[in-house]
């Protein structure tokens, strides 16, 4: 039996025992919209429904869908409801890569997943993700920790919140805070390696592996990166320096260091070998093949493990008078150096690799007393009104003169 209204109607159907409630499709003409009810009660009051929804929209009031996609997106909705932010940033951080998309380097993921097992100790975690309120996330902020796992975890936190947002999951961040301020890192205020101290290092590490020392100081690279070097990186003839590769452990960051890719791919680069160290590579190198080791483990001849070369390194610094100096401070040494030698920052961003501004400025360009002394005697001597005095002149000749016996004096050592 048909029931007809002046919109729609409901067909009952005998076979089945229900009533199909049907209309035309406002927005494709000649196609049906229909729904099966147990009862006609039903199947009226959802016509009625549909009804005002078509209406609504033919005078532009809401707009239409079909209910289909309606049912849908109120499944999506609910199931945004019922998203516990526990279970989202657990996935997050599994199925986190770098920006071109490969997986991160063991040792990296092993860091994520340290910065989520502090995020999950947050108060907030079991709420649902669309529940956690900029409130909950400034609680947590007071609650005690160390202000580098801070930092970590909060920048974690900021991305898993931009990307809800970014798929629709919740409508707007609620990590809109400045991030948490780290003191001033302790390794960015040892004072850089001088010449001598380098040279004392240097003679007071293993024949084998003391090349680490200018490697570092000279081409600015990590630790990881001088133990991964092979004979087949140094190009000689042209004096270039291929950074291929760094060291690293295998699957969940467990097993013997082997050959992985560098740090980033900023960290991948040419760069161009300096005559003074190249006697040094030379006896080095040798005439082993190229793809040995550049330093070899006196143990396996192999890959020679950081740790090992670290430690080596911390006690010959320690005896050339310098035991709170890092392997990584050499870093800053070069950089340090090569601003000294009047390179523009885009030049250190290029020696230290870096892929912003910040990091080559913060952690690694230093400005010693002694350097900002003579750079404000120099400014004020080019702009201030100045006439020479006969004291001022007479030093200068005597430190000429001084300079010139030194000179003399090395001439005649190199004759």
């Amino acid at each position: 039996m048909r029931t007809k209204g002046s919109w729609g109607s409901v067909v009952y159907d005998k076979k089945r025992g229900s009533y199909r409630a049907r209309y035309q499709n406002p927005h494709v003409p000649g196609k049906v919209v229909q729904r099966v009810f147990a009862d006609r009660l039903s199947a009226q009051g959802w016509l009625a429904q549909e009804q005002r929804l078509a209406e609504a929209d033919k005078a532009g009031l809401e707009h239409w869908t079909h209910p289909r996609e309606r049912e849908a997106a109120k499944k999506a909705e609910q199931q945004k409801r019922n998203l516990v932010f526990a279970d989202y940033a657990t996935d997050y951080v599994k199925n986190w890569r770098r920006k071109d998309g490969r997986p991160f380097e063991e040792a990296t993921k092993r860091k994520n997943n340290e910065q989520l097992r502090h995020l999950l100790k947050a108060p907030f975690v079991t709420k649902n993700l669309a529940d956690v309120t900029e409130a909950d996330i400034y609680t947590w902020l007071e609650m005690p920790m160390d202000p580098t796992p801070r930092l970590r975890t909060f920048q974690l936190l900021k991305r898993i919140m931009l990307k809800a947002q970014q798929t629709g999951l919740i409508s707007r961040s609620p990590v809109t805070m400045s991030s948490p301020k780290l003191p001033k890192s302790k390794q960015a205020q040892i004072p850089v390696a001088t010449k001598e101290q380098l040279e004392a290092i240097y003679s007071g590490m293993p024949e084998y592996c003391r090349i680490a020392v200018y490697l570092g100081a000279c081409f600015d690279l990590r630790i990881n990166e001088v133990c991964a070097l092979q004979v087949q990186d140094f190009d000689l003839p042209r004096r270039q320096l291929h950074v291929r590769h760094s060291v690293g452990k295998g699957e969940g960051d467990r097993g013997y260091r082997r050959l992985k890719d560098t740090k980033t791919a900023a960290s991948n680069a040419i760069l161009p070998i300096p005559e003074g160290i190249v006697p040094m590579l030379e006896e080095q190198i040798g005439d082993r093949p190229g793809e040995a080791m550049l330093i070899e483990s006196p143990k396996t001849g192999g890959i020679m493990s950081d740790p090992a070369l670290r430690r080596l390194f911390n006690r010959a610094a320690e005896k050339a008078g310098r035991p709170d100096l890092h392997f990584h401070t050499l870093r800053a040494t070069a950089i340090d150096a090569a601003t000294h030698q009047g390179a523009t920052l885009r030049e250190t961003m290029a020696l230290g690799r870096h892929d912003d501004e910040k990091t080559s400025i913060e952690r690694y360009q230093r400005a010693s007393t002694s350097r900002l002394k003579e750079l404000s005697n120099k400014v004020a001597d080019s702009l201030l009104p100045h006439e020479r005095t006969i004291e001022e002149v007479e030093q200068e000749i005597t430190e000429t003169r001084q300079k010139l016996q030194e000179l003399e004096r090395e001439l005649a050592s190199l004759r």
